[in-house]
């Protein structure tokens, strides 16, 4: 069950494990029912030849990961068209073997903090010597490929690394970091992966810090702030025991690009945009992908091996069709010839007097 949106992103240890029972592939659905074309149904079959199960959208689990979804998209919620809904099943050895470990470190991370958590925090174990393993609900962005490779093989690398090196997750509350690093397929749909997260004791990671397993025994994951977490780390040697995907949301969402015209608009706040946080917030939006193309663009910036403005017009090129980044690029190149000119003008009155 998935409780209210307002709920914080925290299972009870005291539930029976409904939350993320792996299902066999002939189990029931409402893919049958499913009124769309065949040919909008084939955009998924590589989620259900994987191990997926479509769920029909009557379903009133349907609804509930929904409205989970859109209740982390906040203000885009209205432009956000939800497409599909596909839950993790037990159809495939690979993805019993994860659940399995999946079920051993939880009952590990149960054994090892028996005594110790008392109180700590909201679904935790209340009396003395009741141990707690603190699942988590966690959302993963990625590209189509990216996506279906985790439900064959499980997480192969690590996303992040401002507070850790280790596997990422965003909690509902802070979805939109997540959905950054989703990109759009062939068909315009992003897929965002809900997983199941065991954070068991968890420590805060300073920013900038380059930890890549806990700093002790007692410690299982990181997050960036213990009362409201923004970040879920799950360290390299843990992303397939303390990580278990349980659906994948296919969605659309027009105005995707309000969210970067958004963050442009806050870095204008503090002054003319400069080419050091220009980038990271491309990163961000067009994803890791293009990541080293832009890198390298914006070195030989640095480097002084071309201007500005071309930099413009090979960030164009990495950018491509994308027709409403290009117009947020050409807008920024535009502020930067104003800022030449303006500048031109002031050391040309500067002479006359």
């Amino acid at each position: 069950m998935i409780e209210e949106e307002e709920e914080q992103d925290q299972l009870s240890m005291s539930v029976d494990h409904q939350e993320y029972i792996v299902e066999d592939a002939s189990s029931e659905t409402d893919e049958s029912s499913d009124p769309r074309p065949d040919a909008a149904a084939d955009q998924f079959k590589n989620f259900t030849r994987n191990g997926m199960i479509k769920i029909g959208e009557e379903s009133s689990q349907y609804e509930s990961v929904k409205r989970r979804f859109l209740a982390g998209m906040k203000q885009y919620a209205r432009d956000t068209d939800v497409v599909s809904l596909h839950k993790i099943s037990g159809s495939t050895l690979a993805v019993q073997a994860r659940f399995a470990a999946f079920r051993v470190y939880e009952g590990a991370v149960l054994k090892k903090s028996e005594g110790k958590w008392q109180g700590e925090g909201e679904g935790e174990g209340e009396g003395e010597g009741e141990g707690v393993a603190n699942i988590m609900y966690g959302w993963y962005g990625g590209s189509k490929e990216e996506i279906t490779q985790i439900i064959s093989h499980g997480f192969s690398r690590c996303n992040g690394q401002s507070h850790g090196v280790g596997v990422y997750l965003s909690p509902t509350n802070f979805l939109l970091d997540g959905l950054a690093s989703s990109s759009a397929d062939e068909n315009g749909i992003r897929h965002m992966l809900l997983c199941n997260v065991l954070m068991g004791k968890m420590e805060v990671i300073p920013a900038g810090s380059k930890q890549t397993y806990p700093s002790s025994e007692e410690f299982d994951t990181g997050v960036d702030n213990l009362e409201a977490p923004r970040r879920l780390v799950v360290w390299s040697a843990f992303m397939n025991s303390h990580i278990f995907p349980i659906h994948i949301v296919s969605f659309k969402v027009p105005s995707f690009h309000v969210l970067l015209r958004n963050q442009i608009s806050e870095l204008k706040k503090h002054g003319p945009i400069s080419v050091a946080a220009l980038f990271p917030v491309l990163v961000k939006f067009l994803g890791p992908t293009k990541k080293a193309l832009m890198a390298k663009i914006f070195d030989d910036l640095r480097k002084c091996k071309i201007t500005r403005l071309q930099l413009v017009k090979s960030l164009r090129r990495v950018v491509g069709d994308d027709q409403l980044l290009i117009a947020i690029i050409e807008s920024y190149r535009d502020k930067l010839a104003v800022r030449k000119h303006q500048a031109v003008q002031v050391g040309h009155r500067q002479q006359l007097i």
